[in-house]
């Protein structure tokens, strides 16, 4: 029994070094906005085509704050959409944070469902959760007011969002934007996570090659 235990704890130990390995800072480049603009043409709204890690995805900015261009490359944090991620997010620290947050999701996850003449009002919606001067805006309209009442009205947990993702720009003079990634982003292990990885398995194994019975010839 307590052979089996360690083996378990053994596992589960390397399984958790990995997924840390993997964490961190991450490259992420913008390659496109989209192509459906505000009502006054002057920001791009929906989803955005990143690349993060080699990795092409689609994500949704949450930050109208803040600026990025086409070809841009940054570094971010790889955080879960979760209580701990949100904490480390780059509005973690507003009142409510939390539930800012799964409003945001919900918002995003409308982008797949509404047609593109709504981008706008959906968007300018999520903006207005963590940035007040997104609500001055003459693209926040009625339409806008009615989809942020819609997500305030709803009763989300992050249990409806698992594997969503959250981008933390590094701060800096010219921080990027924070974005929220559907489903995550898939990255592939970079090499110092394989590794670590395989010398867990080779320690496991190991571990499971003692307790086997040395086999006799006949």
């Amino acid at each position: 029994m307590k052979r089996a235990l360690m083996l378990c704890c053994s596992l589960a130990l390397v399984l958790g070094l990995a997924d840390m390995a993997r964490a961190g800072n991450i490259s992420v480049s913008l390659v496109s906005p989209g192509s459906v603009t505000s009502h006054d043409g002057s920001v791009y709204v929906g989803p955005y085509q990143l690349l993060v890690n080699g990795t092409n995805l689609s994500a949704v900015c949450d930050d109208y704050g803040d600026e990025i261009s086409t070809g841009e490359n940054w570094t971010a944090n790889e955080v879960p959409f979760t209580q701990a991620g949100v904490s480390a997010a780059l509005f973690g620290g507003a009142q409510n944070a939390d539930q800012l947050y799964l409003e945001a999701a919900y918002l995003t996850s409308l982008f797949n469902q509404e047609p593109t003449s709504d981008y706008n009002d959906i968007h300018f919606a999520l903006w207005g959760l963590f940035n007040p001067s997104a609500l001055q805006s003459s693209n926040y309209d009625a339409g806008a007011a009615g989809f942020l009442s819609l997500a305030e009205s709803q009763s989300l947990s992050f249990s409806e969002f698992q594997n969503w993702e959250i981008l933390v720009p590094a701060s800096g003079p010219n921080r990027a934007q924070e974005f929220l990634v559907p489903g995550g982003p898939a990255a592939t292990p970079e090499p110092a996570s394989l590794l670590l990885f395989g010398a867990g398995i080779l320690g496991i194994s190991f571990l499971v090659r003692r307790r086997l019975p040395a086999r006799v010839n006949a």
